[in-house]
């Protein structure tokens, strides 16, 4: 199944109360002015691939003043077509969620059903001047797109840590200073479970280290981008459990205090350098567009050697980007992308080429 979209179906989902719209194999520009819904049509596609809105809870998705929505798509293969869909239905507590793949239900879509995806925000430059936070998704993104073990060992990371904050968080409360046995349990397996992730990310790592300069070159850049992974724990992935647990032996008090757990790869970074100076003393503005656009094409290349050899091709969601861009980066980021079936968005129809199909949004949309 190569995952050619074909359709997407919408029913009180954001500002878009009913709409169906078809899609071309390859380029499709979503054309309308801010306002209009055009986000709304990338995120829906990103979160019946992926199982998550790149833009928060999922439950955020239904229409205000709505108790439920639902959104669907089609995909084609060469010789198959696969239909999913979601249905969010609210009540006062919590959002019941119902997937259905093929006519099977699921009350989470299922990491084997998770479809590659490559996501160009607006913004570019965020990446590499926003918060660690955007660095660390960017990594675990791709790490658990390449290996479905990752991500649940992602997943399981989170949820531990989420039980050892709870726990501190009850010490602080009751102004316990002594750890009870159970918090050195969530420490062995929390630690253990951060070493799994930290690997993950600095596989990634090394995989774009290879390529990157030359990438960032062919965007016409000049300089060697170098990626480092920065830890105030261990920057060596095999000793960094070890390392872990010591720093939760000595800063537990802190911890305690803060309700919440200092260290570990939550706070971890990824750290850019252009010509071995940080990019965000270094770079310009433009210099850091290039790195983000050649990291961005990057993340599409891996994930397209990844996946070739079971004929899925990475879907891309590019948002607002080509605004941001000048003429000759435009030209060689959508050269780059013709072999992806591909979703940009834009307010500007005239930036693009006649034979893109292209689907145009009033505002407020029916």
């Amino acid at each position: 199944m190569r995952g050619i979209l074909t359709d997407l179906e919408l029913h009180y989902v954001r500002s878009h109360t009913s709409a169906q719209f078809q899609f071309a194999h390859d380029m499709n520009a979503i054309v309308g002015p801010n306002g209009s819904g055009k986000t709304t049509l990338l995120e829906a596609l990103y979160t019946l691939l992926r199982g998550t809105s790149f833009k928060g809870p999922i439950n955020e998705l239904v229409q205000y003043g709505q108790p439920q929505m639902k959104m669907s798509t089609t995909l084609t293969g060469d010789r198959t077509k696969h239909q999913r869909s979601l249905k969010v239905q609210l009540s006062e507590s919590a959002g019941l969620r119902k997937w259905s793949i093929d006519n099977k239900n699921h009350a989470r879509l299922p990491l084997a059903a998770r479809l590659p995806v490559v996501l160009f925000e607006p913004e570019l430059s965020r990446l590499v001047t926003g918060s660690p936070q955007r660095r660390r998704d960017y990594l675990d993104h791709i790490a658990a797109q390449l290996d479905i073990e990752v991500a649940t060992e992602q997943n399981k990371y989170v949820r531990i840590l989420k039980q050892r904050n709870q726990l501190l968080k009850s010490l602080r409360d009751k102004k316990v200073h002594n750890a009870p046995p159970d918090l050195f349990i969530w420490n062995t397996q929390l630690a253990h479970s951060a070493e799994s992730v930290v690997k993950a990310r600095t596989n990634v790592i090394e995989k774009l280290q290879e390529r990157i300069s030359d990438h960032y070159r062919g965007l016409g850049g000049t300089d060697d981008i170098v990626l480092l992974y920065a830890s105030d724990v261990s920057k060596n992935a095999t000793s960094y459990a070890s390392k872990l647990l010591q720093y939760f032996e000595s800063s537990l008090m802190r911890d305690i205090a803060l309700g919440h757990t200092s260290f570990g790869p939550h706070r971890d970074d990824l750290v850019v350098h252009l010509a071995s100076q940080p990019a965000t003393e270094r770079a310009s503005r433009g210099e850091v567009r290039t790195i983000v656009v050649a990291l961005k094409m990057l993340e599409t290349q891996l994930l397209s050697e990844r996946f070739k050899p079971e004929n899925i091709s990475p879907i891309l969601l590019l948002d607002d980007v080509l605004s941001e861009l000048d003429l000759s980066h435009q030209e060689r980021v959508l050269d780059g992308l013709k072999d992806h079936q591909v979703f940009i968005t834009t307010t500007d129809a005239h930036a693009l080429t006649p034979q893109v199909h292209t689907i145009f949004l009033e505002s407020p949309p029916s």
